[in-house]
């Protein structure tokens, strides 16, 4: 389970920025609770297509130069929003263990340098509502994976069951959850604001 925002925060120090990191595998619902979870809190939305859409237009997916520019533009994002001192931020990816924890050290770096913290959620759910719900037609305008064969072969090729080893997660089984209370769970969790930040 993950610690409040007021756990290990001197007394009167001012969090800058917050970094909501919803992970989990490709199809369990993390950009619709990001969406839940703004519409809730007023944080801004970073999802993984942003940033994964941009690197694929230029490289290859997976190969290094694609990885190096995707980590590039989310760490620029991240150090922009701390830097400017955004109230909130809700990013989601599909973190593979052990291949991103190099990418993890430097989110938390960026977003830690500047007085902010973060908030790491992963999302999973069974079997049945996972291979349902990449069939969804909302998929489809980001390129998401959006059939079961594709689904299997990239949990197959990647560890998605894993939780970030360095920063203790909020675990949410969403498989018959509304994504209403699922962001509520999260923001009282993590003892967010409510209503617009900004």
């Amino acid at each position: 389970m993950g610690r409040s925002r007021d756990a290990e925060r001197p007394a009167g120090a001012q969090v800058e920025v917050t970094l909501v990191v919803i992970y989990g595998a490709p199809g369990v619902g993390k950009l619709t609770t990001a969406k839940a979870l703004a519409a809730l809190t007023g944080f801004r939305i970073f999802h993984n297509h942003l940033s994964f859409d941009l690197a694929k237009a230029v490289f290859e997916f997976p190969t290094l130069p694609f990885q190096r520019l995707a980590e590039t533009v989310r760490l620029a994002t991240f150090e922009a929003a701390a830097r400017e001192n955004l109230p909130g931020l809700v990013f989601t990816f599909g973190y593979a263990s052990p291949e991103d924890d190099a990418f993890v050290e430097k989110m938390i770096q960026v977003v830690e340098r500047h007085g902010g913290e973060l908030a790491f959620v992963r999302l999973y759910c069974d079997r049945a509502t996972h291979e349902r719900s990449v069939l969804s037609e909302d998929r489809q305008r980001f390129g998401k994976i959006t059939n079961v064969q594709a689904l299997r072969g990239a949990l197959a090729q990647w560890n998605f069951a894993a939780a970030i080893r360095v920063r203790q997660t909020l675990e949410i089984d969403n498989s018959a959850l509304d994504v209403e209370v699922v962001a509520r769970q999260i923001s009282a969790h993590y003892s967010l604001p409510l209503g617009s930040v900004g």
